[in-house]
């Protein structure tokens, strides 16, 4: 195992403690000063790598860790076994890997891997998954301070909705109360009245008594035998009124029953409400590197050991599909010039949704960054954006001229502006810059790649490669194998896929351009295919005929 020991091991096997200044990464051990000389000239070791040892030490544990000899056999690695992703002595070659088929020399896999495309993956894919942490993080926050704003305005709901209860029963109360005094009142003024009548009825009483007492003192026994007969009949005449008030009439009382919703208010409603959380996806893509990127530290993808195979064919009916391209989810996306509108269809092949346009569209391109796709167009001098997730325009940039092939790299769009050559537009602010100045031909496709810009001449039979600063970087032409190049694109590994219109093909160019190979032709079901487009995150093909279809291929 390795390590970032600061003592020599050479003087260490002497018993001698000395400081290492420097560490050599094939023997796998620290040196001091005097043996660092003598390492350097002796035969055996004067071509290891020696780094200083300070430097040694900033190394991750886990890197330290990693040893150029097998812990097993303690003899050092030297061929690496493709099928179980791991190096190899030769002893465990003959223990353990006699039957697997693909083994390569190690040095051979680890050759230029600092400089590998692999290596920048890597990078790209770290920064890229540091882009994607940093945007779910923002987007979680955002979605605890909508947490609290939803809470904040459902309590106000809730307030005004207790507010609203209390003002109805305030108004129930207020309608109760003024009927029993209404109530009251009519019951009132009838026992006045009854009151009234019985003081009447007393006078009378006590004036018969005073009358009889005079009557009987006074009166002869003729006036006091008929008076009495007339107080009789009064007087039995007001004991009927008492018989019957008191058997007709009854004591008045108020009372009330209260509604049986209102009394069972706190008995049935246990609660004001239920409170739920609904989840919902997020609304974010993320980018997604290519499965088994661990492949491609072993080896690079050349174009002479690419194979591909069918996935799936999408029929489309109709004709004039000029640009084509593969969404993150595995989702498709064409151009229709003739019917101006764009058509996404799922992975399955079936049509998903369309969104028409006022311009003919030509090329087209996906922007991860908000979940957009940008249409160029021959017809109207402006670029499209076109929400994914809306399925809707979303707005457009003006341009000075009409607008063909297009591509994305860093979030600015690079475009074909015909006369004014290839342009570049910074997605942030919208300005606009020139890449190339050189006039482009019409209908011309362009793809990029790290710091390369791709474009073809179907009137030339041309593909050619610059750099971002606008300097050619080489021009390829073979009228023998590609007839009218078309689309373009580019993997991973930097090689170039072209379409031959005429020649009803796919051509891949090597990454210097000076190789070529032709991948799939019409027995692939290829007929005047128009635009091709690299999926790094599916590692699919997909190739767009003029009319009628698109078949998506698979790299094996």
């Amino acid at each position: 195992m390795a390590t970032s020991s600061q003592s020599c091991g050479v003087c260490d096997l002497r018993h001698i403690t000395k400081p290492s200044i420097v560490w050599c990464t094939e023997c796998d051990e620290g040196l001091c000063t005097e043996c660092q000389e003598h390492h350097g000239l002796s035969k055996a070791s004067r071509r290891h790598k020696v780094i200083p040892i300070i430097e040694y030490q900033k190394l991750p544990p886990d890197v330290l860790k990693i040893t150029q000899y097998c812990s097993k056999h303690d003899e050092k690695f030297q061929i690496y076994c493709k099928k179980h992703e791991c190096p190899c002595c030769s002893k465990c070659i003959v223990e353990s890997h006699s039957e697997c088929r693909d083994i390569v020399n190690l040095d051979d896999v680890i050759h230029n891997v600092k400089t590998s495309n692999a290596l920048c993956e890597i990078e790209e894919t770290l920064v890229e998954v540091a882009e994607n942490l940093q945007k779910v993080r923002q987007h979680i926050q955002d979605n605890r301070s909508n947490l609290k704003d939803k809470r904040m305005e459902l309590e106000k709901e809730i307030k005004k909705t207790r507010i609203m209860i209390n003002h109805h029963l305030d108004k129930l109360q207020e309608d109760f109360l003024k009927q029993l005094f209404e109530v009251e009142e009519k019951d009132n003024s009838k026992i006045c009245q009854l009151v009234s009548s019985l003081e009447i009825k007393e006078k009378e009483i006590a004036e018969y008594q005073r009358n009889v007492s005079n009557i009987k003192q006074h009166a002869t026994d003729l006036q006091l035998f008929l008076s009495m007969k007339q107080i009789e009949k009064d007087v039995n005449s007001k004991d009927k009124f008492l018989h019957s008030l008191v058997a007709n009439e009854g004591q008045l009382s108020l009372s009330f029953k209260i509604n049986a919703s209102i009394k069972n208010i706190m008995s049935d409603i246990k609660s004001f409400g239920e409170v739920h959380i609904e989840a919902k996806p997020y609304d974010i893509v993320l980018i997604e590197k290519k499965a088994q990127q661990a492949q491609m530290m072993i080896q690079s993808r050349s174009i002479e050991n690419l194979k591909l195979t069918l996935h799936e064919t999408i029929n489309i009916y109709g004709g004039g599909i000029s640009g084509c391209c593969i969404l993150p989810d595995g989702r498709m996306a064409f151009t229709f010039y003739y019917d101006q509108t764009v058509n996404v269809f799922s992975d399955k092949g079936l049509q998903d949704f369309e969104v028409k346009l006022p311009i003919r569209p030509f090329g087209i391109v996906y922007i991860s960054e908000d979940n957009t796709l940008a249409v160029t167009s021959e017809s109207s001098k402006c670029i499209t954006i076109i929400d994914v997730e809306r399925k809707q325009i979303k707005k457009t940039i003006s341009l000075d001229s009409f607008s063909y092939g297009i591509a994305l790299t860093d979030n600015r769009l690079i475009y074909s502006g015909g006369n004014k050559g290839i342009r570049m537009i910074n997605l942030n602010d919208e300005s606009t810059s020139d890449i190339v100045r050189d006039k482009m031909p019409s209908y011309c496709y362009i793809a990029t790649f790290k710091d390369k810009l791709y474009h073809t001449n179907s009137g030339k039979n041309t593909v050619t490669c610059y750099n971002l600063q606008g300097q050619l970087q080489w021009k390829f032409q073979n009228e023998g194998v590609l007839q009218k190049p078309q689309g373009i694109d580019v993997d991973n590994d930097g090689n170039v896929y072209v379409v031959g219109s005429d020649s009803h093909n796919v051509v891949v160019i090597s990454p210097d351009g000076t190789r070529h190979r032709e991948i799939m032709t019409a027995s692939d079901g290829l007929k005047y295919p128009m635009s091709v487009h690299y999926s790094g995150f599916k590692n699919q093909l997909l190739v767009a005929n003029w009319k009628n279809n698109a078949h998506l291929f698979s790299f094996i």
